[in-house]
C-alpha cells in the first residue's frame, strides 16, 4: 500500500481521478480509442484503490494501532495487579 511515498494519499486520489477525467475526455474527442480505454481502466484501478486506501486502509490502521496500544496497557495493568 505505500507504492506512492512521496505523494500524500489525499493527493493520490485527486491525482488519478483527474488522470481518469483526462483519460475519458481523451476518449471522446480523439480517436485513439484502444491506448484510451487501456489508460481509463488502469486509472479507474488506481482512483479505486485509492479511494479504498484513503477512506478505509488508512483509518483502520490507526484504529488498529489505538487497540493495540490500548491491550498493551491492559496487559500492563493486569500484570501490576497480579504482582
Amino acid at each position: 500500500m505505500n507504492r506512492f511515498v512521496a505523494i500524500s494519499p489525499q493527493s493520490q486520489f485527486w491525482l488519478f481521478n483527474v488522470a481518469l477525467a483526462l483519460n475519458i475526455l481523451g476518449m471522446v474527442l480523439t480517436d485513439m480509442w484502444l491506448p484510451m480505454v487501456v489508460g481509463a481502466i488502469v486509472t479507474t484501478y488506481l482512483s479505486v484503490d485509492a479511494l479504498v486506501r484513503l477512506r478505509y486502509v488508512i483509518p483502520m490502521k490507526k484504529e488498529i494501532r489505538e487497540l493495540r496500544h490500548e491491550l498493551e496497557k491492559a496487559h500492563k495493568a493486569m500484570r501490576d495487579n497480579y504482582q
